[in-house]
């Protein structure tokens, strides 16, 4: 497991727990679900015994027990660092509506205390656990969405992970605003009109908490970029924004699975920046493209998770 030097791990320890502070504060407010969602807390089993990661299952309005249903594991961003589980409430409430499947919005291990492969295992172990149940989810039926680290986090369980899982047919994934390529130096990423870009000096504590090693930054189990193209599943729906500096690797990542000839779309929404859906941040939220994003996923799930009997 990739590790930090002493010194490196106190300094990244001091900064990233006052971040998580100012970061509670500033947003568990919005974290509280609608008042229609119909939610239940669970506990998946990790490899390291006692262990467990935590997560929220998302129901539709017409779920029965005993039905099992098609299934959207999410992922939650922030940046590796931050304990944001449940900040995708809106998303995961919306997508369990609308498009009828159970939504599991799943923790992960952070960094610094964790650094990588810490969150891709325990992706690993989340995708193990749904194996295990196929008695409430249709494992013929599996998509897998994420944002920003979240994103980073699907893309990898949906080429990486998705191969050690015969059981599982993972048939989309949904990336929100992610990033592709840890090795791109945060100084080397810029757009022409920037939205509110987080400073150099927090990306690399982002990265640098994460994944300390460069040697393992081109890993595809931490740079989708590297990763084989024919891994991924035949639906690939990412959204980006013009303001977002993590955008440009995406581009090339798009070009590099359309010359591969792979099914990949990315709708880049313009005047936005990293987080555009989040109501966390008034000046950043941008409803008309949460709605529209959304909504594509929504519309995109109806179509994937149709079954034989309903064509």
């Amino acid at each position: 497991m990739a590790s930090h030097g002493f010194w490196q791990y106190i300094k990244l320890k001091a900064i990233v727990s006052l971040i998580r502070l100012l970061n509670y504060l500033g947003t568990r407010r919005h974290f509280v679900p609608s008042s229609s969602c119909s939610r239940k807390a669970v506990r998946i089993p990790s490899r390291q015994l006692g262990r467990f990661i935590d997560a929220w299952i998302y129901y539709p309005p017409d779920y029965s027990e005993g039905e099992p249903r098609g299934l959207v594991i999410n992922w939650h961003g922030g940046g590796y660092i931050l304990p944001n589980l449940g900040m995708d409430h809106e998303f995961c409430e919306r997508i369990a509506r609308e498009a009828n499947v159970l939504v599991l919005d799943a923790d992960y291990r952070k960094g610094p205390e964790h650094p990588f492969p810490g969150a891709v295992e325990d992706a690993e172990d989340t995708l193990r656990w749904v194996e295990s149940q196929s008695r409430v989810f249709d494992l013929s039926r599996i998509a897998l969405s994420g944002f920003s680290s979240g994103g980073n986090l699907a893309l990898v369980a949906s080429s990486e992970l998705r191969r050690e899982f015969k059981n599982l047919t993972i048939k989309a994934v949904y990336p929100f605003y992610t990033g592709v390529d840890f090795t791109i130096a945060p100084e080397s990423r810029s757009v022409p009109e920037p939205v509110s870009p987080l400073p150099v000096r927090f990306q690399h504590i982002f990265t640098d908490s994460y994944i300390p090693r460069v040697e393992d930054r081109t890993s595809p189990r931490a740079s989708p970029m590297y990763a084989e193209v024919s891994s991924f599943p035949e639906r690939m729906l990412l959204f980006t924004c013009s303001g977002d500096i993590l955008s440009p690797e995406v581009e090339v990542f798009e070009r590099k699975l359309k010359q591969a000839g792979h099914d990949i779309e990315v709708v880049k929404v313009d005047g936005a920046g990293h987080g555009f859906d989040k109501r966390i941040n008034p000046r950043l939220f941008k409803p008309e493209a949460q709605e529209m994003a959304y909504e594509k996923v929504v519309k995109s799930l109806k179509s994937v998770m149709l079954t034989e009997t309903s064509l």
